[in-house]
């Protein structure tokens, strides 16, 4: 039996822009840290609550959550050295921010967490 050996959780928050003079884009907000008990807790809140699904990129289902605006996805991997990886997104959006993708989000996540990966996997 293998473990969870590495827990990945990425956050962004589409900020209001306040200033027009400095906008203020995601790519600013993106936070990643390796919390197991944010991991956990959003295991256990996503699996009550479940959202509904909007869309598929690369082997990821991107659900959208009932009640806020936001968007979700998780998924495990399984390493060569047989250990795993527990990887979760979460996305804020709000009405000033219409013009952001969540696709494009996802999408420049999910590569920063397969450049992840290959680092893992090469060090096994």
């Amino acid at each position: 039996m293998t473990a969870i050996s590495h827990v990945y959780n990425y956050t962004v928050r589409c900020p209001h822009i306040k200033d027009p003079a400095h906008p203020t884009t995601w790519q600013n907000h993106i936070e990643f840290n390796q919390s197991c008990e944010i991991g956990l807790s959003r295991i256990t809140k996503w699996h009550d609550r479940s959202g509904h699904r909007i869309f598929e990129h690369d082997g990821f289902t991107i659900r959208e959550a009932d009640g806020e605006s936001a968007y979700f996805s998780m998924q495990s991997d399984r390493l060569k050295n047989d250990g795993h990886v527990l990887v979760t997104f979460k996305i804020f959006m709000d009405d000033a921010t219409k013009d952001s993708s969540v696709q494009e989000i996802m999408a420049h996540l999910i590569k920063d967490y397969h450049q992840r990966l290959s680092k893992l996997d090469s060090a096994a």
